[in-house]
C-alpha cells in the first residue's frame, strides 16, 4: 500500500495528478490509496490523522501562497514526509530557495530532517520526481522493522534497569527518524524530567512495568541526592548511604523509617515490577514529598 495526499483545490488538478500518479507508480505499486485535500486546512486535519507516503502540495488556494505557507508548520510536524510542491505559476528558484531555509533554520535549531521534496510546475512531467519519492519512501519503510527492534532492546534493557543503555538506544532512534516522539518523551524521562508523577502516569495508562522502573530509578535518584545533601557524598549502595546516615547521627529516626520505605519501594519497583500497586506510586510520591519538604 503507498497512500498518497493530494492537496489542491481545482477538481481537475486533482485528477490529473491521480492519473500521472498512477502511470508513474502503477507498474511498481499495485495498491495506491489516494486521500483528497480542498484547502490547507483540511490537508493539515487528514495529516494528524493518517500516516502517508507522499503528499503533492498546491501553493496557491484560497489566496497566494497559502500552501507554502503552511509549509513550516508541515515540516516541523512531519519531518519524514515526502512532499511535492505544484503550481501553475510558479518561480521554481523562489520556492525552492524557501524550502532551504526552512531545511537550513531546522537543522541550525539540531533537528535533522529525513525527507524528500521537489518543486514543479503543473505542466512538468511528474514520472522521474514521483519515482525518487516512491525509492524514499520505499527505504524508509525498509527501516521499520529495524526502528522496531530497537525498541525491543530498548525494553529489553529498561526491564533490567540499564538506564543508560537504553538512553543510547533511543537517541540511535532519534537519529534515524528524527522527531519520533516515543522516544523523544523517553529521552526526556532518562534526561531528568521524570518524576514519581510521570511514572504514575504511565501506571494509570496500563504500562506497569515500565512505569515501575521509571519509578524505581526515581527513588534511587531521590534518595541518593538527599543523602549527598546531608554527608557531601553519598556510597554506591543505598543501604550504606542510610547506615552512614545514621551513624553520623544526621537523620531522624522518623526519617529514617521514610528512607526505608522508599528503598523497599525501590527494589520492589526494580526486581518485581508487575506486583506493583497504584497505592505504591502514592506512597512513594508522599514520601519523597516529605523528605524534600523537611530537608
Amino acid at each position: 500500500m503507498f497512500k498518497i495526499l493530494i492537496a489542491d483545490d481545482d477538481y481537475e488538478d486533482r485528477e490529473l495528478l491521480k492519473l500521472e500518479i498512477s502511470r508513474a507508480l502503477g507498474d511498481k505499486e499495485p495498491d495506491l490509496r489516494f486521500y483528497e485535500a480542498v484547502g490547507v486546512r483540511q490537508a493539515l486535519h487528514l495529516l494528524t490523522t493518517q500516516i502517508f507516503d507522499l503528499m503533492t502540495l498546491d501553493i496557491e488556494f484560497d489566496r497566494m501562497n497559502e500552501g507554502i505557507d503552511a509549509l513550516p508548520e508541515i515540516f516541523e510536524n512531519y519531518p519524514t514526509l515526502n512532499i511535492i510542491i505544484i503550481s501553475g505559476r510558479l518561480n521554481k528558484s523562489e520556492i525552492a530557495e524557501q524550502l532551504f531555509r526552512f531545511t537550513k533554520d531546522n537543522v541550525l535549531k539540531g533537528k535533522r530532517w529525513a525527507r524528500h521534496f521537489d518543486v514543479l510546475d503543473k505542466k512538468d512531467d511528474k514520472a522521474e520526481a514521483l519515482e525518487r519519492a516512491y525509492s524514499f519512501a520505499l527505504r524508509q519503510k525498509e527501516s521499520v522493522d529495524g526502528i522496531r527492534e530497537l525498541f525491543l532492546l530498548a525494553e529489553s534493557y529498561l526491564e533490567r534497569n540499564m538506564i543508560d543503555k537504553c538512553l543510547e538506544l533511543y537517541q540511535k532512534i532519534q537519529g534515524l527518524i528524527p522527531g519520533e516522539p516515543e522516544s523523544n518523551e523517553n529521552i526526556g524521562l532518562f534526561r531528568g524530567a521524570v518524576s514519581a508523577e510521570h511514572a504514575l502516569e504511565y501506571y494509570r495508562k496500563g504500562e506497569i512495568i515500565v512505569a515501575s522502573l521509571i519509578l524505581g530509578h526515581y527513588i534511587e535518584t531521590q534518595l541518593k541526592a538527599f543523602a549527598n545533601r546531608i554527608l557531601g557524598n553519598y556510597p554506591p549502595v543505598l543501604s550504606d548511604c542510610l547506615k552512614e546516615l545514621e551513624r553520623d547521627r544526621r537523620i531522624s529516626s522518623y526519617k529514617k523509617g521514610v528512607f526505608q520505605q522508599l528503598l523497599r519501594l525501590r527494589n520492589k519497583a526494580i526486581h518485581h515490577p508487575a506486583n506493583m500497586s497504584e497505592r505504591d506510586f502514592e506512597n512513594a510520591i508522599k514520601n519523597l514529598n516529605f523528605l524534600e519538604e523537611t530537608f
